[in-house]
């Protein structure tokens, strides 16, 4: 038996599993014939009895039930490589480097950014710049985001967060976003789920979270949503906590493309006057669009909606299966790797809706978006 290979959890539906493997962090989503095959490959004793099962299951030749073994044995080596996170270099906090510092309000919370350039201020400000505030209040925490021979390093409360080259600075981005979720929510890192590469919206009771490929329409829609009534719970960025399986607010503004301008130009008022960030040039600038803080800034979340859009398609809103959601979502999303982060995701995704709009007109998705709320 291989069982130091087998998953830490799985979850079963209908005609699929999630495996999820702890030392890499990783969940893979297999049909129930694959699963049969690692099922198969863990418990046999040994190589030749896991092949004649092969063969007898599948009615291969001995070496088409070999090339199974082997790849399975490859499939399950690669998912129990340990995967170590790294903080990059350790570096030191330069008070002198300072150069810029802008203070921002949520609500009563006040946080403060020290910048030491121009540049890094692009980096992260203009997701924020709705925030920030010209009213000096003694800071409830603060980060300060420096860099050293091409080497990036985020600091919260004067204390050495991570590091990574320029290249690579969206990871920084994403450490930003979470020690500022921390901060404004009171929590630790270890006491989320998982931050969700999702647009999220709300009712004040209930919240629905968004999902798409790139080009689907799923910022877009966003923000049609937020200035029909519906309260933005985060875009992008959407973290779950695990006491509560919540949805909670994360402040950033919602980032628009330049494919959407004219779209979006009708909804927002004074719109072209959003300034544009151009931190990755080769694909336009993009406007970040403002949305007020929610009425209730954490919300239960019961149901996934897969973003569709097609020019000229009809509007359609119909169930789909988890996997093929699940499949958009995970590989995009930050997730715990803590064992009881990952034990209650796969719980939580074991109660979701997981439903498909497709839609070409904005008045549609709108009307057809408002049953999704109902009995819930």
């Amino acid at each position: 038996m291989k069982a130091n290979l087998a998953p830490k959890y799985i979850q079963s539906a209908i005609d699929f599993k999630i495996l999820w493997f702890e030392k890499s962090n990783q969940y893979t989503i297999i049909d129930n014939g694959l699963f049969f095959c690692i099922e198969t490959y863990i418990e046999s004793d040994n190589p030749d009895e896991c092949i004649a099962l092969y063969q007898a299951t599948f009615d291969l030749t001995k070496a088409d039930a070999k090339a199974i073994y082997l790849d399975i044995t490859e499939f399950l080596n690669d998912r129990n490589t340990l995967i170590t996170q790294t903080t990059g270099p350790i570096l030191k906090l330069n008070y002198n480097n300072r150069i810029y510092s802008k203070q921002y309000a949520i609500g009563k919370t006040s946080f403060n950014v020290h910048y030491q350039s121009e540049e890094l201020i692009n980096f992260i400000h203009p997701q924020i710049h709705h925030l920030e505030t010209t009213t000096e209040n003694k800071p409830d925490f603060w980060f300060d985001i420096q860099v050293k021979d091409n080497v990036i390093s985020l600091f919260t409360n004067n204390k050495f967060i991570r590091s990574c080259d320029s290249y690579n600075f969206h990871e920084l981005q994403g450490k930003f976003n979470m020690e500022l979720i921390c901060g404004l929510h009171h929590k630790k890192e270890h006491d989320w789920i998982g931050l969700f590469h999702a647009s999220t919206v709300s009712n004040g009771k209930n919240s629905v979270m968004l999902i798409g490929t790139s080009g689907s329409g799923k910022s877009t829609l966003t923000t049609v949503l937020t200035q029909n009534g519906y309260d933005l719970i985060a875009d992008d960025t959407t973290p779950i906590l695990r006491a509560d399986f919540n949805t909670y607010y994360f402040p950033g503004g919602i980032s628009v493309k330049p494919g959407a301008f004219s779209t979006l130009k009708p909804f927002i008022s004074n719109f072209e006057n959003l300034p544009e960030s151009y931190l990755r040039a080769h694909k336009g600038g993009i406007k970040y669009v403002a949305t007020p803080i929610p009425h209730q800034k954490h919300v239960p979340c019961n149901t996934i909606v897969l973003i569709n859009y097609q020019t000229e398609a009809k509007v359609l809103l119909e169930k789909i299966d988890a996997k093929t959601a699940l499949e958009i979502l995970i590989p995009d999303s930050w997730i715990s790797p803590q064992t009881e982060n990952a034990a209650a995701f796969l719980n939580w995704i074991s109660t979701v809706k997981f439903l498909k709009l497709t839609y070409s007109k904005n008045e549609d998705a709108l009307e057809v978006f408002s049953t999704i709320f109902i009995g819930e």
